[in-house]
């Protein structure tokens, strides 16, 4: 069942009554001519079993209006940027030629309307999926509607809102990864950044931390987080500041040293010895050095040091 965008345009936020409920879905109506079907997957934000987890019969509530692609592609631009991609010819001439060959007839561009979303971010360029539909006179778009699309947009606004006002979050760690953790914020999945943490091995799977928001990026659907305690000490740190801290870990491209709430590193290529091939020749576990901070990264939470020298 399809609605004409004459009637509903993609992005407008609408009411409708819940008449009917299905183990895969609702009926909703619209006060129009036709009832709407909306699946399981978007009546929430949150993994749900069952309709009634999230409405109830005869309930009013709001939707999104969301675009109901003809195609989907997953691929990688080179040499380019999320914001220069937007709109640019290239995107367009790979979509176009992408639609033409799933309908086996050539598509002209005022008859497409397309949509990315940034998967990742390289240096060498970003990993996207564009998703479009067909807007001719012989193929009318499509609309469907859904409560988890207007959710996980409130969503995205409440945490830029949270990061703006510098509050801090409480987040359930879901599941801890070699530089990181994953979390749930508003319904959102976030990374907390722990390798630089000392206090990491204190994050339990399934327990709740306080943190700080240090980035967002809906395009790419990420959600940067760090430890409460870290962002604090971030804040106390200069550049030019001389630390005094522990040796905690031996790298062979650097040492990394406990400032308090977090790991600094110092480079090999920033030591004191200009020839040392391994800092293990110079450095030992514990041992207390001095340094200078020359480079903090309050979104990824790194401090840099250089000329130091270790003393027992």
């Amino acid at each position: 069942m399809s609605f004409s965008l004459e009637s509903f345009q993609l992005g407008d936020i609408i009411t409708g009554k819940i008449i009917k409920i299905e183990p895969t879905g609702v009926l909703v109506d619209f006060y129009t001519h036709q009832l709407a079907y909306v699946p399981l997957l978007e009546l929430s934000l949150n993994e749900i079993q069952s309709p009634e987890e999230a409405v109830q019969l005869n309930e009013i509530r709001e939707f999104l209006v969301v675009g109901n692609y003809d195609g989907e592609h997953d691929i990688f631009f080179s040499h380019c940027s999320s914001e220069t991609l937007k709109d640019s010819d290239r995107l367009y001439e790979v979509t176009l030629d992408l639609a033409s060959k799933k309908c086996g007839h050539s598509i002209s561009r005022e008859d497409l309307i397309v949509h990315t979303k940034i998967r990742d971010v390289h240096g060498s360029g970003v990993s996207a999926t564009i998703q479009w539909f067909l807007c001719s006179q012989e193929h009318p778009p499509t609309v469907y509607f859904s409560i988890r699309k207007l959710e996980m947009r409130k969503a995205w606004e409440r945490v830029r809102q949270l990061q703006t006002e510098d509050v801090t979050v409480y987040g359930k760690i879901l599941k801890k990864t070699s530089r990181g953790a994953l979390v749930k914020i508003e319904g959102l999945r976030g990374t907390v950044l722990t390798y630089v943490d000392k206090h990491r091995e204190e994050l339990i799977v399934g327990e709740e931390f306080p943190l700080n928001i240090i980035k967002v990026r809906e395009d790419c659907n990420h959600v940067v987080l760090l430890n409460r305690s870290v962002s604090i000490r971030l804040r106390q740190l200069q550049v030019g500041q001389l630390v005094s801290g522990t040796i905690r870990r031996i790298k062979d491209y650097g040492v990394f040293v406990d400032i308090g709430d977090l790991y600094a590193l110092l480079p090999t290529s920033k030591m004191f010895h200009p020839s040392v091939d391994h800092p293990n020749q110079f450095f030992k576990i514990n041992h207390h050095l001095k340094a200078n901070i020359i480079k903090i990264d309050p979104e990824n939470g790194q401090v840099v040091l250089e000329s130091c020298e270790s003393s027992a």
